[in-house]
């Protein structure tokens, strides 16, 4: 439901600002609250919409709460006629005016979601997500303001009032088993919400407008709330939804054959499981896999701060990671992710059980399978050895080896560097399927230097003489891994930059429109005034200082709706994601209708050193992806808190909620459904 930004500590001097909603977690005193909202009965007669088994899911939400340390005294009750929008707010402020700062809360939603005409013109498509209150209507009546629904800003607002109360220790976790939107359903399963959306007569969206904003559930919700407060003085905020954006959510039904929520069932189901130290990540691998059975057509959602420890506050580093879509025998399965994903012919692949953390050599592998082909989205895996994977929520897929295209950087390294430095760090080089050691024409110099026990690598451009990336560490091994991450995304960058397609139906372009804004402490930021693209233009050329910010406009000039990713490759070589980020899960949000073009006004660009020719490279295809995951950011070691808050914008991490990502592509074929475009322009001092 929001959008988030990351630390960094890697140099880097093109700032991306994106509005957040992001947090921090736990204290050993704290109390837990909770508030359970369940509206099952409604009152077709009068607002039409029909009851649901909410009443169900009250029970499988109080015994988890309880399991997890909550006192009965501290869960609060809104059920049916009370929970009408008024009793809702009512309820809230009471939570509130309960919680001081440290405290964990919980706040459960069973009832019907709905999409409403937008008010505050943050929507891409000119709706809102909203809960239905009890007294909320099903359809349009003459002069409805939208009052009776609880709309995802009004939420957002108020979920930023606890962030701000509970503080950095403070944690605030919300279930959502609703629909967010749909168009009905046929058969006899109970759908919460999949009403049409809730709009006037003749409405037409103003987000068709090139002043169009906000991809997403929520873009730019709650920020008034908190300005003036630090991001990192807020609350951790962690959303479980019961399906994604444009998915219907269905009912199931319990172990007694009762009508539940699929999500509150698989939330009861999941915590259940959950051993010490978990995270919300593995915890919802859970979910997904008890919704595989349960509501085999619908995927629940999570977003937020995922990686850190149930209630804990422990960080846990995820690292990106596949799923099956396709077990087609137990020896050839598929999983969803590709080309686009750097995953070519030949990789190798690990799979192991929901909720791995990341692969090492005490890793309880299922299986290793080798890539027998890849698309852009998709590939099929030969398994070494049989196995009966009884779902595809039965194992997580990872990288093993990869296997890159044949532009290998050329990588020369310094003989001064230390004789067992050098041998361990050309090994891994020789290892790769991304670089090669050579003194013959080299890329990239590695520059060694050692001073009081600290070894420091300058990763320097060996034709300009220019250094790239500087890294320290008195422990080698550290030191290695760094470098070799600086060299992949080097590699990386070589490979985006020669991604050349057109296809004449996703024919997207991008340009940079120079503005004025204000930017707040807690890192959102309000637009003042909008300037003349002439300003910016220097002999027809796009030209940037570190005094100037920006918005990216995009239009879709293609015939089909498009789905598109925009990286950012410095003149360096070094390559960032601009959007979607880590956070945003499969990039569904980013997309553009035929003919449609729109202001991101939730990314705002700022400009600074490594000064020269900068590239933006936008691809567009016809299903939703992200390539920010794959993008291996160099200088993991330095990685950490940001010194500003345009620092802490730039950071990709590999603590997002990406299935999917991206990094190699190279042999053109026909049927590739790609458009890729560059928008050059120049940064000066």
């Amino acid at each position: 439901m929001c959008s988030f930004f990351f630390n960094s500590g890697i140099m880097k001097r093109l700032y991306i600002l994106f509005v957040l909603a992001l947090v921090c977690f736990t204290s050993v005193f704290a109390e837990k609250y909770a508030l359970i909202i369940a509206i099952g009965e409604y009152d077709q007669s009068k607002t039409g919409w029909y009851p649901i088994s909410a009443q169900n899911d009250v029970p499988l939400i109080e015994k988890t709460l309880l399991e997890l340390g909550f006192e009965e005294s501290n869960v609060l009750y809104l059920a049916d006629a009370d929970a009408t929008k008024e009793g809702i707010m009512n309820a809230m402020n009471t939570l509130y005016s309960m919680v001081n700062e440290g405290d964990h809360v919980v706040i459960h939603y069973s009832g019907h979601g709905h999409q409403i005409f937008d008010d505050g013109d943050d929507e891409i498509d000119g709706l809102d997500e909203a809960l239905v209150s009890y007294d909320a209507p099903l359809k349009m009546a003459d002069g409805y303001d939208g009052s009776l629904h609880f709309r995802d800003d009004e939420l957002g607002n108020m979920i930023n009032k606890f962030r701000i109360k509970l503080g950095s220790s403070g944690h605030i976790l919300l279930f959502l088993d609703s629909c967010h939107s749909g168009t009905g359903t046929r058969g006899s399963a109970k759908v919460r919400g999949g009403a049409p959306p809730l709009v006037p007569e003749n409405w037409s969206p103003k987000a068709i407008k090139d002043e169009k904003v906000g991809f997403g559930v929520n873009g730019n919700q709650g920020q008034a709330a908190s300005r003036g407060v630090a991001t990192e003085n807020l609350a951790k905020f962690v959303v479980f939804s019961g399906a994604s954006a444009n998915e219907l959510n269905y009912e199931t039904y319990d172990d007694d054959d009762n009508a539940v929520g699929s999500l509150s069932y698989c939330i009861y189901k999941s915590f259940c499981q959950m051993k010490e130290g978990d995270t919300y990540r593995q915890v919802f691998a859970r979910i997904m896999a008890e919704m595989a059975a349960k509501a085999p057509f619908q995927n629940p959602a999570i977003e937020g701060d995922i990686d850190f420890a149930v209630f804990g506050g422990d960080y846990a580093v995820q690292t990106e990671y596949f799923n099956l879509t396709n077990v087609k025998s137990d020896s050839i399965v598929e999983i969803n992710a590709g080309r686009l994903a750097g995953i070519n012919p030949g990789t190798v692949i690990a799979f192991a059980q929901p909720g791995t953390v990341k692969l090492t050599d005490d890793t309880d592998l299922i299986c290793t399978g080798r890539v027998l082909s890849a698309s852009n989205f998709s590939s099929k895996v030969v398994l070494d050895t049989k196995t009966k994977f009884k779902t595809d929520q039965s194992a997580w897929a990872f990288i093993q080896t990869r296997t890159f295209t044949d532009q290998k950087v050329k990588v020369a390294i310094d003989p001064k560097m230390d004789p067992e430095v050098q041998k361990e760090l050309q090994k891994d080089i020789e290892n790769s399927s991304f670089a090669e050691v050579s003194n013959e024409n080299p890329e990239i110099h590695l520059e060694y230097r050692k001073s009081r026990g600290a070894q420091t690598i300058s990763v320097n451009n060996a034709m300009y003489n220019q250094n790239l990336h500087k890294i320290s560490s008195p422990d080698t091994e550290t030191l290695k891994q760094d470098v070799m991450a600086t060299l992949n995304n080097f590699a990386q960058g070589k490979i985006i930059k020669d991604l050349d397609f057109y296809d004449e139906n996703y024919d997207v372009v991008m340009e940079l429109i120079p503005v004025r804004a204000e930017i707040y402490e807690d890192g959102s930021f309000e637009i003042l005034e909008y300037l003349e693209i002439s300003d910016i233009l220097i002999n027809e050329i796009p030209e940037f200082s570190t005094s100037n910010m920006a918005l990216i406009k995009v239009t879709n000039y293609g015939t089909k709706k498009a789905f598109f990713n925009i990286i950012d490759i410095q003149p360096d070589g070094f390559i960032n994601p601009v959007i979607p980020t880590v956070n945003d899960i499969d990039g569904r949000e980013y997309f553009l209708d035929a003919g449609e073009s729109a202001v991101l006004k939730n990314t705002l660009v700022m400009f600074g050193p490594p000064y020269g020719n900068e590239i933006f490279k936008l691809i567009a295809t016809d299903q939703p992806f992200n390539l920010s995951a794959t993008i291996q950011q160099h200088g993991n070691s330095t990685r950490g808190a940001g010194s500003n808050i345009f620092e802490s914008a730039l950071q990709v991490g590999q603590s997002g909620t990406n299935t999917r990502g991206a990094s190699t592509v190279s042999a053109k074929k026909r049927d590739e459904r790609m458009c890729t475009y560059e928008y050059t322009f120049k940064i000066v001092k």
